[in-house]
């Protein structure tokens, strides 16, 4: 099954990041607790600007990758980054086949019970339209029924799924919800017309709105903090210490500022939030 799923969102072979660990310092990680010795390898789904992109050049960018090649400076180790969608991150991990995921995940209690969750952020949905659709949203009841995309296996999937079945229970109307497989999809969808909105994280909207492609109606939606999460705890509790000390020495929030996303609550630490795999 697993095989499956990977053929199906076409993983990509592991690509070295350019941070690659300082020779003369001692890795906070043991190599027992990583899947290759020295290195920290990470899943990441570069449709999500400004959290993770590719650039013309081909190359990796964003705040996730930023994050990522920070910790590895910290850490010790260097950092390889597997491209691949969504779906398949947690059961790569948890197979043994990733050291974590890195790819702006939504912390939810469900989650946190299959791995080890590190908040380092904050996000929220919102709903988008075509940029010429006359379509008004005021308030997530006028969703009901209109047709939404959403990006497979997301935490807006889940919200929006959550919303509908509440709105039928009452008596109302669902919403024609639609998955795709990443939220270039879910653009791409709306923007062909085969969708009334589509919901996206805020930040990934924001960047869509800035390159005229669509227009925010709502937004706000479900916030909640966004995480890193891990297959060892080890690993989880190395990566809290690291944010703790770029919290501490201002270079969190300038790359959070840099990329114009949100910060984790300045009384909220580093920490790993969950009870992790039993």
């Amino acid at each position: 099954m697993f095989s499956t799923l990977l053929r199906l969102v076409a993983v990509a072979a592991l690509a070295a990041s350019p941070m690659v660990a300082n020779a003369a310092c001692t890795p906070a990680i043991s190599d027992d607790n990583l899947i290759a010795p020295g290195k920290l390898q990470l899943s990441i789904n570069p449709t999500n600007p400004p959290q993770q992109f590719v650039d013309k050049d081909g190359q990796l960018q964003g705040l996730n990758v930023e994050f990522a090649n920070e910790l590895g400076k910290r850490l010790c180790l260097s950092v390889e980054f597997a491209r691949m969608d969504f779906p398949a991150m947690i059961p790569a991990m948890n197979s043994g086949r990733l050291d974590g995921i890195n790819t702006g995940m939504f912390w939810t209690e469900e989650r946190s019970k299959l791995m080890f969750m590190v908040p380092n952020g904050m996000q929220a949905i919102s709903v988008v339209v075509a940029a010429e659709s006359p379509l008004k949203i005021a308030s997530e009841q006028d969703l009901v029924g209109k047709s939404a995309a959403v990006e497979v296996s997301s935490y807006q999937m889940n919200w929006l799924k959550k919303f509908s079945d509440a709105s039928v229970a009452k008596g109302g109307g669902a919403v024609e919800m639609r998955t795709f497989p990443t939220a270039t999809n879910v653009i791409g969808a709306l923007l062909a017309g085969q969708v009334d909105t589509a919901l996206l994280v805020d930040s990934v909207a924001r960047d869509a709105v800035s390159r005229g492609r669509v227009k925010e109606v709502l937004g706000g939606l479900g916030k909640a903090s966004t995480a890193m999460a891990f297959r060892r705890k080890v690993v989880a509790e190395a990566v809290a210490a690291a944010f703790t000390a770029m919290r501490a020495d201002g270079s969190y929030k300038a790359m959070v500022d840099k990329f114009g996303l949100t910060s984790l609550p300045a009384d909220q630490p580093f920490a790993i939030t969950g009870p992790g795999p039993t």
